[in-house]
């Protein structure tokens, strides 16, 4: 999930109506008590809106179900406020960082400098996410300033804190994890595999180093149904030359575009509609004449960087994490016939070699990294040490091979077919019908670490999948903007696609890549404008 791109002008007069106007930071000051932030009272199920969304239905094409779901709290009313960060340090390099809330000492200590500057603060536990293996109790103190009807009105007074020593957040209320929501935006698709005549799988278009969005693709394929995909490049300094690729695991008809990130949730689509949720794990090696072997570490990937991390040796880490560029001194990576872009070039501080493969395995060239492919070519980068086993093993002429094994948690083998497509996300929401969320283990939250607390414990506009027990296709999504649609926790949405009839279910990419589409046309309202071109897509396309 990527950041959350908000619309101006979205707030209805519902929302509280406070400071406005260029004035908005003296009349926050002289206002005192009337901008105390007064939170709602907790929901104590923040899940019960769920049966009570109003929904409509058609059926573009047989087989196939889209529900549009809506739901609207009158007497609830979030609004735009100023969360006051904490100072905090990554777990990793011990680096300054900022995180939603901090030890009690630190919000008294807060609430008091505030209060003497002329502000009215107001404190707030924040309960751990209840997460498999995470803490349980109270994980900080959350510090907040004033009620605003706009983020624009919230602003300046951001702006007057900052200059003040604080660390300010203008933030919406509506997508704190509790109380429930004031209103939600759902469509689902109801893909029956026993009805449907045609195709659900994952699509990167033409190339796997490309973007487009879902009704792009919609249009393109003819699909009833297009949500987004997986988790995609998008954020790391170099993007512009390996944007789009997943930065877990992929497969297109049969063939490896890129390798897992750990032990993170894939979907995978196989003949016959066939679709299973699980976490996956791969490897690959990279084969010589002779026998010898090396480790690949990615496809389609750059060289020494990987965003979202999960790559044995790289630092600050090895397992995946959400958000964050890991990076390495020493790495060897394919790029397959489907890459189409240019290859990244050498990087400036690491001995560096590529070598270019035909469609026979036959090394044609070596060199300096860069160029782009031939149709059928592929090709293999390698830095640091092991560039000088690519030099020693790749002569021209000589020929490679590239075999991958990937695996389920059980250890079985995940076979691989033609008709086999798969994109990874996560983390897990449902499995076996029980709720599964293990947020830490998948990379999409660290207890030790609160800086990006609000990427899984608050509410965003989120796309799921799931798969019911008579082998039902789920795919779903929940916008996320505010006064429009509040988006969803984890938690929600485990529970949202448990009450569609999900057993096991996984989350998607979500925030400004949330998108569902049929035939070409948009039916959500999605958070990003212009709309966000995706990494890849789920497809839902009738046969012809």
């Amino acid at each position: 999930m990527r950041a959350r791109l908000y619309r101006a002008g979205v707030v209805t007069a519902a929302a509280v109506a406070v400071a406005a106007g260029t004035g908005a930071a003296a009349q926050a000051r002289a206002q005192g008590p009337a901008l105390a932030a007064t939170p709602a009272p907790p929901s104590a199920d923040s899940t019960a809106f769920i049966s009570h969304i109003a929904w409509t239905s058609s059926a573009p094409v047989r087989g196939v179900t889209l529900l549009s779901g809506k739901y609207t709290d009158a007497a609830a009313h979030p609004y735009w406020t100023i969360t006051i960060q904490a100072p905090a340090r990554s777990p990793f390099d011990g680096s300054s960082e900022e995180a939603e809330a901090g030890t009690p000492a630190w919000a008294q200590s807060t609430e008091a400098a505030l209060t003497a500057d002329g502000f009215t603060p107001s404190a707030a536990d924040l309960p751990w996410p209840a997460y498999a293996g995470d803490p349980h109790g109270v994980m900080g103190v959350r510090v907040r300033v004033g009620q605003f009807a706009t983020q624009a009105a919230a602003t300046p007074v951001a702006s007057e804190l900052t200059a003040d020593g604080f660390a300010p957040e203008v933030e919406w209320t509506g997508f704190d994890p509790t109380p429930a929501p004031d209103a939600e935006l759902v469509h689902v698709a109801v893909i029956d595999p026993r009805q449907f005549s045609g195709r659900v799988f994952a699509s990167h278009g033409t190339a796997i180093a490309s973007r487009t969005t879902a009704p792009a693709e919609s249009a393109a394929l003819g699909s009833a149904v297009a949500t987004n995909g997986g988790y995609f490049t998008i954020d790391a300094p170099e993007a512009t030359y390996v944007g789009g690729v997943d930065t877990g695991l992929s497969v297109q008809n049969g063939v490896v575009e890129s390798l897992a990130n750990g032990d993170r949730a894939a979907v995978v689509f196989g003949s016959q509609n066939r679709v299973s949720i699980e976490n996956v794990t791969s490897s690959a090696r990279l084969q010589a004449a002779g026998g010898a072997t090396a480790r690949v570490l990615g496809v389609n990937r750059l060289p020494g960087v990987s965003e979202d991390c999960g790559v044995a040796g790289f630092t600050p880490t090895a397992e995946p994490r959400q958000n964050t560029v890991c990076t390495g001194p020493d790495d060897l990576v394919v790029f397959t016939p489907q890459f189409g872009a240019p290859l990244p070039p050498a990087p400036a501080s690491e001995p560096a070699l590529q070598v270019i493969v035909d469609a026979g395995g036959r090394v044609v060239s070596a060199g300096a990294p860069g160029g782009s492919l031939s149709a059928g070519d592929w090709a293999v980068q390698a830095i640091g040490t092991d560039e000088a086993w690519l030099a020693a093993h790749a002569k021209t002429g000589t020929r490679l091979s590239v075999s991958e094994r990937l695996r389920t948690p059980s250890g079985q083998p995940l076979r691989l077919s033609a008709a086999t497509t798969v994109t990874s996300a996560g983390p897990i929401l449902l499995a076996g019908g029980r709720t599964a969320i293990d947020a830490a283990a998948e990379g999409v939250f660290d207890p030790r670490d609160l800086n990006d607390y609000t990427f899984s414990a608050d509410k965003h506009a989120r796309t799921m999948i799931g798969v019911g027990r008579q082998g039902r296709i789920l795919l779903a999504t929940v916008d996320g903007i505010p006064g429009v649609s509040e988006g969803m926790t984890l938690t929600e949405e485990a529970a949202f696609m448990r009450s569609l009839g999900a057993v096991d279910a996984m989350n998607l990419d979500g925030g400004g890549s949330t998108q569902f589409a049929s035939f070409g046309q948009v039916l959500d309202d999605p958070s990003s404008s212009p709309l966000r071109p995706v990494g890849d897509t789920v497809e839902v396309v009738p046969a012809k």
